[in-house]
C-alpha cells in the first residue's frame, strides 16, 4: 500500500512543480518528439501496448520485458526546415530486470546569426544529444515497474546546457480481457548547466493514462491516451478565436463556457487504432486534437491532426513507417527499423533431388 502513496507523492510533487507550464516555456523540447514511426502513427505516443517493440520501451520503460532480449530499435526522422532527428534503443536481460541502453539526437543544421541591428554575422549550428539507460521488471504477472534516467546535452550556438531527466512507469496487464492501463510520468528532471547562469527553466513534463483493448473476434486494438495531465486549461488564449466582432452591433461575443470545457478535454485525449493482418502486417490510424486544434488553418482544415502508418515483419527484421500531418504546408514521415539480433534468419533450402528423380 505504502507504493501507492509514494506514486501520488510524486504526482502531488510533479502538479505543483509544472502547473503553471505552457507551450514554449521548456528546454529540451526534442524530448516530447515521437521516439518511432509506431508512435508517429498513433498520435504521438502509444504507451499502453504491452508487445516486444524495443521503440515502446524507449519511451515507456515499464513495457520492458524478457522476450525484448537482444532487440535493437533504429528511428530516423527528416524532421522540419532540415532538422534531422533519430535514435537507437538496445535491450538487454540481467537479473533482476530487463534493460535498454538508447541514445536521441537532434541536428538543427545551420542556422544564420544577426546581431542587434538585423546585420547577418555568420552562421552557426544546433545540436541537441540525449543519453539514456532504463529498467524494468515485473511484478505478479500483471503489474510491470520501469523507470528511464537521462542525460542531456544541448548546444545551440554559443550557449550549451547540460541536463539530467528521469521517466516513471507503470502499468496493468489482464491478458485474459487483452486490456492495458499505463501511468507515464516523463521528463522530470533539471539542469545542471542553463544556458544562462542562475537562469534554471522547465524541463516538457508529461503525465499520461493510456487505456487499450484488443478485440476478441476482430483483428483490431483501440488506443485511448490523456495527455497533459498535469494542467487542466491547455487551450492557446487566442484572441481571435475566443472573441468574435458581431456586425449587427459590433460587439464582443464570447465562446460558451460549455464549449470551452468540451474542445479542453478533447485536446487533452489522443484516439488510435491498430489493425493486424496475419502475424506480419500492422496497420495504425490515429487522432489528436490538440496538434489540430493549434495547426490546422480553420478556412481550408485538411488531415492536420490525423496520422497513418503500417508495420511489416520479416524474419527478424520489423520495418515500420508513420505519417503524421501537423499543419496544411507541413507534415512528417518516420522510419522505424526493429532487429532481433537473439533470432537467427531462417532460410529455405531447396530440396535436393533423390536418386529416384535424377533417373526419371
Amino acid at each position: 500500500m505504502k507504493k501507492y502513496f509514494y506514486l501520488l507523492f510524486i504526482l502531488l510533487l510533479v502538479k505543483t512543480s509544472v502547473l503553471s507550464q505552457t507551450g514554449g516555456d521548456n528546454v529540451y523540447k526534442f524530448l516530447s518528439i515521437p521516439t518511432s514511426a509506431r508512435a508517429t502513427t498513433l498520435g504521438g505516443t502509444y504507451n499502453s501496448i504491452y508487445d516486444n517493440d524495443a521503440s515502446l520501451a524507449f519511451q515507456n520503460p515499464a513495457t520492458l520485458n524478457t522476450k525484448m532480449h537482444k532487440n535493437l530499435s533504429l528511428s530516423y526522422i527528416p524532421y522540419f526546415g532540415g532538422t534531422t532527428f533519430g535514435n537507437f534503443n538496445y535491450i538487454h536481460k540481467f537479473k533482476p530486470a530487463t534493460f535498454q541502453f538508447g541514445a536521441t539526437y537532434i541536428n538543427y543544421g545551420k542556422l544564420e546569426e544577426y546581431d542587434e541591428f538585423g546585420t547577418q554575422t555568420g552562421l552557426t549550428t544546433a545540436n541537441e544529444v540525449m543519453l539514456q539507460v532504463g529498467a524494468g521488471r515485473s511484478y505478479k504477472g500483471k503489474y510491470k515497474f520501469g523507470a528511464n534516467s537521462k542525460f542531456i546535452v544541448s548546444q545551440l550556438g554559443d550557449y550549451t546546457s547540460v541536463g539530467m531527466a528521469f521517466d516513471i512507469a507503470a502499468m496493468w496487464t489482464d491478458s485474459a480481457h487483452n486490456v492495458n492501463v499505463s501511468l507515464n510520468i516523463s521528463n522530470l528532471g533539471f539542469q545542471f548547466k542553463p544556458y544562462r547562469k542562475g537562469n534554471q527553466e522547465l524541463l516538457p513534463v508529461d503525465v499520461q493514462l493510456s487505456f487499450s483493448h484488443r478485440l476478441k473476434h476482430v483483428p483490431f486494438r483501440f488506443i485511448v491516451t490523456a495527455h497533459k495531465l498535469y494542467q487542466w486549461d491547455i487551450r492557446y488564449d487566442n484572441p481571435n478565436v475566443q472573441q468574435q466582432s458581431s456586425s449587427l452591433f459590433d460587439e464582443e461575443k464570447e465562446v460558451k463556457p460549455a464549449v470551452k470545457v468540451i474542445d479542453n478535454i478533447a485536446r487533452h485525449l489522443i484516439f488510435g487504432g491498430e489493425i493486424y493482418i496475419g502475424k506480419v502486417v500492422t496497420l495504425g490510424l490515429a487522432y489528436n486534437h490538440l496538434r489540430r486544434a493549434e495547426l490546422a488553418i480553420p478556412a481550408f482544415g485538411g488531415l492536420a491532426g490525423f496520422s497513418f502508418g503500417a508495420g511489416v515483419q520479416i524474419n527478424r527484421f520489423k520495418i515500420e513507417y508513420g505519417f503524421a500531418k501537423y499543419a496544411l504546408p507541413s507534415s512528417v514521415n518516420h522510419i522505424t527499423l526493429n532487429i532481433d539480433l537473439g533470432k537467427s534468419i531462417k532460410y529455405k533450402r531447396k530440396k535436393k533431388p533423390s536418386k529416384k528423380d535424377v533417373s526419371m
